[in-house]
């Protein structure tokens, strides 16, 4: 059945003057664009004709960089969100486990819970934990998912005392006599704790995150789409992640779809294990490449800058934080990558990470012309500074720019880093100006995959106490519109199919309650989600 809608604003996302009167969607593809009497005459009966009443339609938002499986998967761990003191975060604990039966015995782990909220203004401790249970794992994931904290029960299960070095590219918290105080800081620090939080070893790239695949997908799936986005990356693919989504694409249980980068270091194999998604979408799910995570978080403080974080009176972080990994090492995953000929996404929050990854890809990408030609991606590029934004725009690298960073934690940027590099933090917009491609993303479950937030987060550039973070790197809402529709469709190589409202192209749509361009910027948060629709099916409505 053919359905045309009419009679509303239509952004096209190909000019911004554009102003179709109709679009003519039919077998899952815009068949046609135009004025309403030309549109019905192209169209092929039965019709079903939907009147926008004034509403907004447009291309669907696409999700550049998050981890849908960890999303849906965190939707079932203890909510420390909203915590405001570790009392709370305690009392959270001790509510679900008080709702258990008394004899699981399995790990009680929650997760987004950021000290910078709490009346303490730290991290919660081992001590912390114990008051909810010393008797089984008790685990609080940092809402960065860089950093979290165990109890005694999984400290001294680790066997960690004063005596345990750090790990390379991790960090222990330590009391003043050394003892580990239960703080871990980047994944080599976490997995320290994974036998004892799944004791199975189900997998799940952060411990304590292995997800029942099915229910995980379906969660974050709603979630998504109820924001409009109907094409959504899971980001860092270990094993198990890429099995339970092929799973579900197998099972036709994808409601969008997913394009999914396995961690370059973890999954060498999973071109040869996954073969029948090395392709076009099977079940919605495609392999798009692979990820390498070089440095941790800006708001945890172990981004790996090259200058000095501002100093914290009472914080053991080392002063330009660190790498993940060895330069040596980046060099082999990315010449291995290139050879393989893949694209590669890295995740660069601080500007040292950032020039690691732009040297390694000009000098691999002059040996090895297929890094470059697949488009490679800065995931965050928080911290990049202009001179590599510079470099970035000759190699052709896109920036995947965590914009709404500068509401959740731009206080906190500014205080971490001082008002010159705080108010630097995201800045599509001298990436713009230097003609680097740009991408907006959540990095869910980090944050909501509330592209409408977002979108305001880039034009307004605003903190949570009200505080501007650098208004000179505002872009405008047509470019924050591009970045998270024709741009992103661009990064993941699909720009010929989404992205714009062509002929041809699928109608993967999304209707929603204002023209952003009409809008005032401060407004734009107001907008509402009313329909999503993928490949020319409703697949939410409000």
């Amino acid at each position: 059945m053919d359905t045309i809608y009419h009679s509303g604003r239509i952004l096209t996302m190909v000019d911004q003057d554009d102003a179709p009167e109709a679009v003519l969607v039919r077998q899952g593809l815009i068949a046609a664009v135009g004025g309403l009497e030309e549109v019905r005459a192209a169209a092929d009966a039965p019709i079903t004709e939907v009147d926008l009443e004034g509403r907004t339609l447009m291309p669907s938002f696409i999700d550049s960089h998050g981890h849908l499986m960890h999303h849906g998967a965190l939707a079932a761990l203890v909510d420390l969100e909203h915590a405001r003191s570790i009392d709370e975060v305690v009392e959270a604990f001790r509510t679900r486990l008080a709702q258990r039966d008394p004899d699981d015995r399995s790990a009680l782990i929650g997760a987004k819970y950021d000290p910078d909220l709490l009346a303490e203004g730290r991290h919660p401790t081992r001590d912390d934990l114990d008051r909810v249970s010393a008797e089984l794992p008790v685990f609080a994931l940092h809402r960065s998912m860089h950093v979290a904290v165990g109890n005694s029960f999984l400290v001294e299960g680790a066997g960690l005392t004063a005596q345990t070095p750090d790990p390379e590219g991790g960090r222990f918290g330590r009391a003043e006599d050394g003892t580990p105080d239960g703080y871990v800081e980047e994944h080599p620090a976490m997995f320290v704790f994974a036998s004892l939080l799944d004791p199975e070893g189900a997998g799940g790239l952060l411990p304590g995150s292995s997800p029942d695949p099915a229910r995980a997908v379906r969660l974050a799936a709603e979630d998504y789409l109820r924001h409009g986005i109907t094409t959504a990356q899971e980001g860092a693919a270990d094993p198990a992640t890429i099995a339970g989504l092929a799973a579900a694409a197998d099972a036709g249980a994808l409601g969008l779809d997913v394009v999914v980068y396995p961690v370059g270091h973890l999954n060498t194999g999973a071109y040869t294990t996954h073969a029948e998604f090395a392709g076009d979408y099977r079940g919605r799910m495609r392999l798009g490449g692979y990820k390498l995570i070089l440095d941790g978080s800006p708001q945890a403080r172990s981004a790996w800058m090259s200058a000095p974080y501002e100093p914290i009176e009472g914080d053991g972080c080392p002063g330009c934080a660190y790498p993940i990994h060895s330069p040596e090492e980046v060099e082999g995953f990315v010449r291995a990558i290139a050879e393989e000929g893949r694209q590669l996404i890295v995740h660069c929050n601080g500007d040292a990470a950032a020039e690691l990854w732009i040297d390694t890809a000009q000098r691999v990408g002059a040996e090895l012309p297929a890094l470059l030609e697949r488009r490679p991606v800065m995931i965050h590029a928080q911290t990049v500074r202009d001179d590599q934004l510079d470099r970035m725009a000759q190699l052709g690298m896109i920036a995947s720019i965590f914009s709404v960073h500068t509401w959740f934690w731009g206080d906190v940027h500014l205080r971490n880093f001082g008002p010159v590099r705080g108010r630097r933090v995201s800045p599509a917009r001298s990436a713009l100006d230097r003609g680097v491609r740009v991408t907006l993303h959540q990095d869910s479950p980090v944050t909501p995959p509330d592209m409408i937030l977002t979108l305001w987060a880039a034009v307004n550039r605003v903190s949570r106490s009200g505080a501007p973070v650098g208004l000179e790197e505002r872009i405008s809402t047509w470019e924050a519109l591009r970045a998270v529709t024709t741009e992103a469709a661009y990064q993941y190589g699909e720009e010929d199919s989404k992205g714009q409202l062509r002929e041809g192209m699928r109608a993967d749509l999304v209707i929603i309650s204002a023209d952003p361009l009409a809008t005032a910027p401060q407004d734009l948060r107001d907008i509402e989600v009313l329909a999503t629709i993928k490949d020319g099916e409703v697949a939410y409505e409000a």
